[in-house]
Order: structure tokens, then sequence, then C-alpha cells
């Protein structure tokens, strides 16, 4: 009997230390939290900013956030399959639009917007107390807009453009292919427009991306390319090699010497950073003056375009809307100071956040380099 009781007493102590932690963690009164589970769809290998997600989980007893991976065996997005549980009506909170740099969105956000799946973000950023309009860089926000609303965050972008200098192209930040080749004319007779490396391929990618609004309506679903436009374009396309002998790498060297003696007329590299745009116009205007003209488009209007890296979404029918934008506010507001920045600490891209921005600005103005505010 004694020895079964000493057997019993560490069983009968734990049995009372766990009822003395459970009576710890419940709330008083007695009744459980209830946890809201909010499902982060991820569709990009890679792309979740795990730190954030527990970060948020480990600060909130009541909503907890589930990454909920989209993705086949092999890392390849599974976006279809998010698309036919969403017509289901399984519709995740948080969404992830995709990373990368090839194109904008893994889904197609604009149809998701306008058929209501996403939340409107807007009014968010201006009700937040450290954001508002005037705490986020705007254009590119505004460009990502779907009908005035705003359905895709992100926190950095860059540009992808075309830059020539000024006393080249002209005073511009957008053009026709007419005035492009108008421009060329006055180039000496072994110039190129492009790097004479780009194939037919890159060519027509990069124009058609630019223009592909004026061949086709999204909103009945039809295209159309039978117009002189069109035609027009393949044409310019045309001019360009099918292959090339040889790799970007090898040619660096060659490219550069071809823009600072004038025998290349545009400069085809996208602007990852504000000190990008300096760096640009030493190299191929001896520090003068740089238009970032952009594709030419069959309109004239802006052919250039603003590449977000990360881009997260949050659906209308989300379980708890304040504590997703809580998680999504942490994408844009501010993440470094000067002194970071100064030690090379700073965002890699272009930040949506106005204040990162601008410290951004005010260290290359430190370093010697002229930020041109209209630029």
């Amino acid at each position: 009997m004694e020895s079964n009781l000493k057997r019993c007493i560490p069983i009968l102590l734990l049995s009372i230390f766990a009822v003395c932690i459970l009576t710890a963690c419940a709330p008083a009164g007695g009744q459980d939290v209830a946890v809201t589970t909010l499902i982060y769809a991820n569709l990009t290998k890679n792309n979740v900013d795990r730190a954030a997600v527990n970060l948020f989980n480990s600060t909130h007893a009541d909503v907890q956030i589930e990454v909920r991976d989209y993705l086949d065996e092999d890392g390849v997005s599974g976006q279809e399959r998010l698309m036919a549980e969403m017509a289901a009506g399984k519709i995740p909170d948080i969404i992830d639009l995709g990373r990368g740099y090839s194109s904008f969105c893994l889904l197609p956000y604009q149809v998701l917007a306008r058929k209501g799946y996403l939340e409107d973000l807007w009014p968010y950023i201006e009700n937040d107390p450290d954001l508002g309009r005037e705490g986020v860089l705007e254009a590119p926000l505004k460009a990502a807009e779907v009908d005035g609303g705003l359905y895709v965050l992100f926190d950095e972008v860059y540009i992808n453009t075309l830059t020539g200098a000024e006393s080249i192209v002209g005073n511009r930040m957008s053009w026709t292919l007419a005035e492009l080749r108008e421009a060329f004319a006055s180039m000496p007779e072994d110039s190129t427009i492009l790097p004479y490396h780009y194939r037919k391929l890159d060519a027509f990618v990069y124009i058609m991306s630019m223009s592909l609004d004026s061949y086709v309506d999204w909103e009945n679903g039809q295209c159309s390319f039978d117009c002189e436009d069109f035609r027009e374009a393949l044409q310019f396309v045309n001019g360009f090699p099918d292959e090339v002998p040889h790799t970007e790498e090898e040619l660096s060297g060659e490219l550069l010497d071809r823009m600072r003696l004038g025998k290349q007329m545009l400069w085809a590299y996208p602007i990852y950073s504000v000190m990008d745009t300096q760096l640009i116009s030493a190299l191929i205007a001896d520090g003068g003056p740089v238009s970032f003209v952009g594709y030419p488009t069959t309109d004239g209007s802006v052919g250039s375009s603003f590449y977000p890296i990360r881009k997260l979404a949050m659906s209308s029918a989300c379980q708890d809307k304040e504590a997703a934008w809580e998680f999504l506010r942490q994408m844009i507001l501010p993440k470094y100071d000067r002194e970071q920045m100064r030690e090379g600490e700073g965002p890699r891209w272009i930040p949506m956040n106005r204040e990162d921005y601008d410290n951004v600005k005010r260290v290359a103005q430190s370093n010697g380099l002229y930020v041109n505010e209209n630029r």
C-alpha cells in the first residue's frame, strides 16, 4: 500500500500542477478565448515574411495567421487551385498576389477586384494614424488602382523604363513610335535605338506590354490586333535580330562604351533606386539631364511602369479586417533611418513609405548626388 502511494504521489502532483496551469491560463469567468484564424494564401516560394507572421501571432491571443501554401510539389505556383477554391466560396483572408520580376501579379487582381473579392485598402491607409495618403508614395499605388480603389499593397517597387539623354530624346516622359524614330534620325549612321543584343522577342514583349490596353477590351474579354498601330509596331520589332551570339554579361563593357560614345540612343535597364537616376545620368549623358521616356505607345501615353516586389491583398470576405490591416500595414510603415542607410542597410528598391523615401533622398544628397524632384 505504502509503495503504491509513493508511486501515485508524483502522478498526483503532476495532475495538480496541470490543473493549476490550466486555471491560470483560463480567462476570468472560466470561458475559453475565441481565436480567429486568418488564412494567408501563399502563391510564391520563399515569399512569406515569416518573421512578421510570427511576430503578429506572438502578440495576438485572439487572432492568429495561418499560412497556407498553394504551391505544387516542385514549388510552382498553384494559382488555378486557389482560384477554383475562391470560386467555390472558400476565400482566404489575406492573399499573396505574387513576387517576381516578369509580371505584376500571379492572380488577375483587376478581375478579382471588379467581382468584389478584394477589399479597397485606401480607406485603411487614409484612416491610419501613422500613415494617411501623405505617408506613402501615391504615384505607384495609384498606378495599381482599379476604378479608383486600391486592392493590392506592396512595400517597394522598381521602374521599368527607357532612358535617354535629354539632348537627343528631348524633355519628355512619354512618346509614340513616330516620335522615337524622329529622335533616332539625329543619331550617327551606325547607331542603334536599344542595345544591339536585344532580340525581336525582347523588343516585342516590352513594347507590346506597354500598349496592351490599346488592343484588349478587358471588360468584355475581347482583343483586336487588326489595326495600323499594331502593324507599325511589328515592323519596328522586325528590325531586331532573332538571336544574338553573346550574353549580356559578355557585352556589358561594349554596351557602356556605345552609350558613352553616343552610338546607342536609349538605356534599357530599370530604375531600381533613387541613386540609379544619378548613375544613369553619369553613364549616358556625362552628368547632364536625362529623360525617362519609357517605351513608345500607340497614343503617346506613359510607357513606363512600376513593378512591385511583394504584393498582398485583403479579401472582402476577411473574418477580421482590422486585424488583417494591422498585419498588412507593416509593409508600408517606416523601416529605416538615415544612419542605417548611410551604412548601406536601406531599402534595396524604391520604398513606398514616404519617410523612408525622403531619407533615401537626403542620404543621396549628402553624398553629393542631385535628386531631381520632377523625375
